[in-house]
């Protein structure tokens, strides 16, 4: 019996130590898809397959123009000849694939409600287990498109990176990367939940939300706003409980008290 109990505890530690996150589906994660979305030289205009707009004040106009735009970007390439070229506004290109989201604005609109994209997934909120978001934020820089037309991007209008089930907010990124994010350069956004026994949204489906906040830049109040993101994922993994373990242990202890008093 006393080797059966060590075989349990050892079990028990030996799950805890093994629980791994798995990933969980996100439709258009790298926002390559643009089936059904209208093309103009590099961008796409129109939430991406797989994603809907948000919009809570109403500001886009469905973002499809003519002063909100949300779809998607292949960084442009100044010198499509050369090799390997150079993209003038996202100097180290797409992070996943060929395309990043967009969510733009015009200058003179800045300030009047932030917007952006979101997508309800199949899973759904579990007890004990630890969610983890990673979406790539992009602070796009300045640069002429392939129209011949020039945006001045300088600055960064700040962003939002939200892990929900149903209407609860489980999580979320309020601009952190902002003070570390140079004009074109990448940073990671990492959202964090873990839930316990009967978390708020419980069995809801999980969403995700990506937002421009639209928050113009007191030192470039003439630029245009535009944040971009491209690489969405999201992993749970179980939380072992740990009440199993201290319960092995007592009966250990208590089998070896035992033994010892006969």
């Amino acid at each position: 019996m006393r080797r059966g109990l060590w075989s349990a505890l050892f079990t028990v530690l030996g799950v805890a130590g093994a629980a791994e996150a798995a990933p969980l589906a996100v439709v258009n994660a790298g926002f390559e898809d643009i089936d059904g979305e209208l093309v103009f030289n590099e961008f796409t205009f129109g939430p991406p397959p797989g994603w809907s707009l948000y919009d809570p004040a109403g500001v886009t106009a469905g973002g499809a123009g003519a002063v909100h735009f949300v779809g998607t970007l292949t960084p442009f390439v100044a010198d499509p000849v050369g090799a390997p070229g150079v993209f003038t506004n996202i100097p180290a290109g797409a992070p996943e694939g060929q395309r990043v989201a967009i969510n733009f604005n015009f200058a003179g609109s800045g300030g009047q409600g932030e917007y952006g994209l979101e997508q309800t997934l199949s899973a759904v909120l579990s007890a004990h287990t630890r969610y983890t978001l990673e979406v790539d934020v992009i602070n796009i820089a300045s640069g002429t498109a392939r129209s011949g037309d020039f945006f001045d991007l300088s600055g960064f209008p700040g962003y939002r990176v939200e892990l929900r089930a149903g209407d609860v907010l489980l999580a979320s990124d309020q601009n952190s990367l902002a003070p570390i994010l140079g004009e074109g350069q990448v940073g990671t956004s990492v959202v964090s939940f873990s839930s316990g026994a009967n978390p708020l949204g419980l069995g809801q489906s999980l969403s995700l939300r990506l937002v421009n906040l639209n928050v113009v830049d007191p030192a470039h109040p003439g630029a245009n706003l535009e944040v971009d993101f491209d690489n969405v994922r999201l992993t749970a993994a179980p939380i072992p409980l740990p009440a199993a373990a201290p319960l092995l242990l007592g009966a250990c202890g208590l089998l070896g008290f035992r033994r010892r008093r006969v």
